[in-house]
This record gives C-alpha cells, sequence and structure tokens, in this order.
C-alpha cells in the first residue's frame, strides 16, 4: 500500500496551471486532467481516477474549509 499522506503530500506547493478532460477509450467518463507546475519548476500531470486501478474517470470534492487557516 502506498504511503497515502507522502503521495499526495508531494503536491503541496504546487500550482495548478491548466485542466482538461481526456476522453476515456470505452466511452465511460472523461478523466479530469490537471497540469501542475511543482515549485522546483518540474511539472507533473495529475488525473482523477474512480480508483487506483485507473477504472475510469472520477471525482473530486471541492469546497471551502469550514474553519479556514492561514498557512
Amino acid at each position: 500500500m502506498t504511503d497515502m499522506p507522502a503521495y499526495y503530500g508531494q503536491l503541496v506547493g504546487s500550482q495548478i496551471t491548466a485542466f482538461r478532460l481526456e476522453p476515456d477509450e470505452y466511452g465511460d467518463d472523461p478523466w479530469p486532467t490537471f497540469t501542475l507546475k511543482m515549485p522546483e519548476g518540474d511539472t507533473l500531470e495529475m488525473t482523477l481516477s474512480r480508483d487506483p486501478e485507473g477504472n475510469g474517470g472520477g471525482f473530486a470534492f471541492i469546497a471551502r474549509p469550514a474553519n479556514p487557516t492561514n498557512g
């Protein structure tokens, strides 16, 4: 099993620079795909999937935190 805090934590400090929906080759839900610029200058792509096996595009719940913090 992947160390999930470390896996997702690598995105801290990145900036989303682009977004697109990639079609699914089987006609299923499209793949939400984000281009990220990392603090070191590298570029990564992040694709949302419904599960770790990549069985179709996924969904992200996006909301403002109930108790925002500064930092």
